[in-house]
């Protein structure tokens, strides 16, 4: 009967040890998480996005190459002579879970939610103007580009949030009992995509009065998770947990080279094409609308008083 099969199955027959069947594959690949890797890329593909997996880049601190699970770009304008221009950019990790992530936070305050996210790459840090004091004194005032442009009271904008997180745990079964658990949490998750963000970060003309070129990019770093994503107000009497879709969790980062409000967002994966279209793509849309209507403004580092 053997003699009759291909020399590569009867070769396969004659190994001293088992071999897996195609079910066994898909299994272990389904457990590990590769394919959910795979079927990130190719939902963010479909909404447009260029696409890479396993996108590596420069440590920025220790200097060592690491890997991003999923890196995506797209170009929403640039204008004729190239020297100004609007995209979009995603880093995700991809994380198989058999237990939920769970999102603890609490409502911010008006200044908190009109920051300027440090993800978003702005060609010019702040735009200042010209107020004039009591007698002769004249003084400066200064607010964010991302503030100036308005972007912190578009629709779909991040700083219009009504949920913010302060701390990711993840929920595991233990003895037939629910643990949480974050330990390990920053360094496998916020601190890679934190690194990641700062290495994929744009160029900027920080010399010139008014810079030659004005790269603005949108960045969502995005933790897409196979499982569920709850949400508990800290601050509520009662708290409950309340199952979403996507929720943004804010860490402040104080260390060499990287300083600021850190903001990265929890997806569950069966929510993603939601995520995609209403956060990602409906703000990008609002946002090619403000730089289009008048792109110099990208390099404008001083206006009128706006009064």
């Amino acid at each position: 009967m053997l003699d009759n099969l291909p020399a590569y199955d009867q070769a396969m027959t004659d190994r001293p040890f088992p071999t897996p069947s195609s079910d066994d594959v898909i299994a272990a690949l389904e457990r590990t998480g590769f394919l959910l890797e795979q079927r990130v890329a190719q939902e963010v593909r479909a909404a447009g996005f260029y696409v890479q997996t396993g996108r590596a880049f420069r440590d920025p601190e220790e200097g060592k190459s690491r890997e991003v699970d999923v890196y995506a770009f797209k170009r929403l304008f640039v204008n004729e002579k190239g020297d100004i221009s609007l995209g979009v950019k995603l880093l995700i990790e991809c994380k198989k879970s058999t237990g939920p992530y769970v999102v603890l936070g609490r409502k911010l305050s008006d200044d908190e939610r009109n920051r300027s996210p440090h993800s978003h790459a702005m060609p010019i840090n702040s735009v200042k103007w010209e107020e004039k004091g009591e007698g002769l004194r004249i003084y400066y005032k200064s607010k964010s580009l991302w503030n100036v442009l308005g972007l912190h009271e578009l629709p779909h904008s991040p700083s219009r949030d009504e949920k913010k997180g302060l701390q990711l745990v993840r929920m595991h079964l233990k003895n037939k009992e629910w643990q949480a658990d974050n330990s390990a949490i920053f360094d496998s998750l916020t601190l890679p995509l934190m690194k990641a963000v700062e290495a994929f970060r744009p160029p900027r003309d920080k010399a010139s009065v008014i810079p030659k070129y004005a790269h603005m990019e949108l960045c969502f770093p995005a933790v897409v998770t196979s499982g569920e994503v709850f949400y508990v107000d800290a601050d509520a009497g009662d708290p409950l947990a309340e199952r979403v879709e996507w929720v943004s969790i804010d860490r402040d980062i104080d260390m060499e080279g990287m300083s600021g409000n850190f903001s990265m967002d929890v997806v569950s994966y069966d929510s993603l094409g939601d995520y995609l279209t209403t956060r990602i793509l409906g703000f990008c849309e609002e946002v090619r609308e403000v730089v289009i209507s008048d792109p110099e403004r990208l390099r404008t580092r001083e206006i009128p008083s706006p009064r």
